[in-house]
């Protein structure tokens, strides 16, 4: 079991732009045309991420810190220069499903805006998204009789749709649209909160690579001496998008 004490936050905003500054000036690794990481390194930095952040958000709608703290356990842990991206995106889950749509509708247009939007992480070529495995969450809080299977998002752009995905689309199907005034927000709010500076060292510190053996339980230490036992779990992740 892994043990880390938390400081206080008086230097939180400093840490924040050291933090938003490495996962930006990332070096990049170059290979063959192959996803930045496996199936395994998805789910296991997901249930670090989920875990780490339970108690502090509302998982399925937390696009923001999956996307943030995902891109800082890709730096710091395979050297990737990995981009968070945040804007409109859209996903057919299912043929039979209208498109899952992370967007607003303004007019007859529909966008990206602070009310309805999407982050995901772009490296090497590809887009990868932490929260995936919530999206049948996000379904449910629409109809809660759909049922749809918890996956892992890991997609080349190149076989991004060229249009807005609809219904009867293949599932998997997805559009992805940058948006300059979600991405500023994203950070701005990341530099808002500099706990989550701290939340980001508990991610790197617990995370181990496969096939490195990973601790299920992990401890931290507040200023005060109060111990928290955080535990991974395991929520079904079944297959790639």
């Amino acid at each position: 079991m892994r043990k880390l004490k938390l400081h206080s936050h008086t230097r939180g905003t400093i840490s924040a732009v050291r933090l938003i500054k490495s996962i930006r000036e990332a070096p990049i690794r170059t290979s063959a045309q192959r996803p930045p990481i496996g199936f395994l390194d998805f789910c296991r930095i997901f249930s670090i991420i989920s875990c780490v952040l339970e108690e502090h958000c509302d998982l399925p709608h937390a696009c923001n810190l999956f996307t943030m703290l995902g891109a800082y356990i890709l730096r710091e842990h395979y050297r990737l220069k990995a981009e968070p991206v945040s804007g409109a995106a859209f996903f057919c889950l299912s043929p039979d499903l209208e498109p899952l749509a992370f967007a607003e509708r303004r007019g007859g247009s529909i966008q990206a805006g602070l009310d309805g939007f999407h982050s995901w992480i772009e490296c090497k070529g590809y887009a990868i998204d932490f929260l995936s495995p919530l999206f049948p969450d996000n379904v449910a809080e629409i109809d809660p009789s759909i049922t749809i299977p918890r996956r892992a998002f890991i997609r080349s752009l190149a076989s991004m749709s060229l249009s807005l995905p609809a219904r009867g689309d293949a599932a998997g199907t997805f559009l992805l649209i940058p948006d300059e005034v979600c991405q500023t927000n994203m950070f701005k709010t990341f530099l808002e909160r500099p706990m989550l500076t701290d939340l980001s060292r508990i991610c790197t510190t617990w995370y181990q690579r496969p096939p490195k053996k990973i601790q299920s339980e992990f401890q931290i230490r507040d200023d005060r001496g109060k111990v928290t036992t955080l535990r991974r779990k395991d929520i079904g992740i079944r297959g790639l998008w």
